[in-house]
């Protein structure tokens, strides 16, 4: 019983995590038609705050989950962009776009390969879970923001009013997936 009232106790770390996603996303709506170095600075915060509530729930983890590689992954991929936010918010908004779309290919091929081997794990079950159709999700969004970022003809400048709809998209999906989680582990210790 100890064991399951320890796991409870660290999900308000990825649900914070969630948490300040949607502020990275409200806070590129609120700087959408002025992106400055305060902005960036901003969002550099909030990144790093995210991938620390990664980090320190993942190694929190680490004894009782064994997988818990892409959790640490996402944490630093998060503080990494955090990171280059902060000091490229000096610079122009291309440098910006350059780190943000790096950072949602990242994420992307990150959540990929996750929710690859949470598929392959609930394999048997004979039907597609819950948790495949967020991973899946998570996975669709992150792409759109990288294309949307990268690869629109258009450019950022066209697409910096709706930008921050996928960063919110993000932590609530994270949200959903804690939840998710939380319900599983609830269920293998009772």
């Amino acid at each position: 019983m100890e064991r399951n009232t320890n796991h409870t106790q660290r999900w308000w770390l990825m649900i914070g995590r969630g948490v300040l996603y949607v502020l990275i996303g409200a806070t590129m709506f609120f700087f959408a038609s002025s992106y400055s170095a305060q902005s960036g600075h901003i969002l550099g915060v909030l990144a790093v705050l995210a991938g620390g509530c990664q980090l320190v729930f993942s190694f929190s983890n680490q004894r009782d989950e064994k997988n818990n590689l892409w959790g640490i992954l996402h944490g630093i991929t998060d503080v990494a962009f955090g990171v280059a936010i902060f000091v490229f918010s000096e610079g122009t908004i291309k440098g910006f776009v350059d780190v943000l779309g790096f950072w949602a290919m990242m994420y992307a091929f990150l959540q990929a390969v996750q929710a690859m081997y949470s598929f392959l794990a609930a394999r048997g079950a004979g039907t597609v879970s819950g948790t495949s159709l967020v991973h899946f999700l998570n996975v669709l969004t992150a792409g759109a923001l990288a294309f949307t970022l990268l690869l629109r003809p258009a450019g950022f400048d066209n697409s910096l009013g709706f930008i921050g709809v996928f960063p919110i998209v993000l932590g609530a999906l994270i949200i959903v997936l804690t939840q998710q989680m939380r319900a599983q582990v609830a269920q293998r210790y009772h």
